[in-house]
């Protein structure tokens, strides 16, 4: 990897961890004071994106190693480690999340679920539109420098778009009376990762 596609995927690689910890913040917090499960599961997606960030950055790094008599023709292939560490990143979020949505629709009584409110459904629209540009920006950036690494993270992007839009869907259908839809946009979105 040239010294300037390396600079350039952690340009986006900062800027990638800065959205989303600021993201993630907002959506717990509009979690929290909206009483929505969904926003706060998705919060918690978003900020395991902050982790897999931070794997990419590494896997840029090593693999923009020049070659050495170990590796005589460099050290490129560790973005497939890195793109499947996320890979395992993810598939633990989602147990995590499809977990609180399993366990307020069973465990919990019906009648005391608290329907969200707008500010948890106004926290979904805001992250579709950042998740997704983050998602453009990311792939466009993966494509020009041939990173699978950074491809694999601009696809965790767009899988937090997908999560954000289930959430959408159930905090708008919990607000109009159908209180499990919170809820199951959990298990959604649990499936969707």
């Amino acid at each position: 990897m040239k010294n300037n596609d390396l600079k350039e995927g952690m340009k986006v690689s900062v800027i990638s961890i800065i959205g989303n910890v600021f993201l993630s913040i907002f959506k717990f917090i509009a979690g929290i004071i909206g009483k929505s499960n969904a926003m706060i599961s998705d919060s918690i997606h978003s900020l395991s994106d902050v982790l897999s960030t931070i794997v990419v950055m590494i896997g840029l790094k090593l693999a923009s190693k020049k070659e050495d008599v170990s590796h005589p023709y460099g050290h490129e292939r560790i973005e497939c480690v890195a793109s499947f560490i996320l890979a395992i990143f993810l598939f633990i979020t989602g147990l995590g999340i499809g977990w609180m949505g399993i366990k307020t629709i069973f465990f919990e009584n019906y009648g005391e679920i608290k329907a969200p409110t707008l500010i948890a459904l106004i926290a979904a629209i805001i992250s579709i539109i950042t998740k997704e540009a983050m998602y453009w920006y990311t792939r466009s950036v993966a494509k020009k420098i041939k990173s699978d690494a950074l491809m694999a993270d601009a696809w965790h992007h767009r899988s937090d778009a997908l999560s954000s839009i289930g959430s959408l869907i159930g905090i708008g259908g919990a607000m109009m009376g159908f209180k499990l839809l919170d809820s199951i946009a959990s298990i959604i979105i649990c499936l969707c990762i």
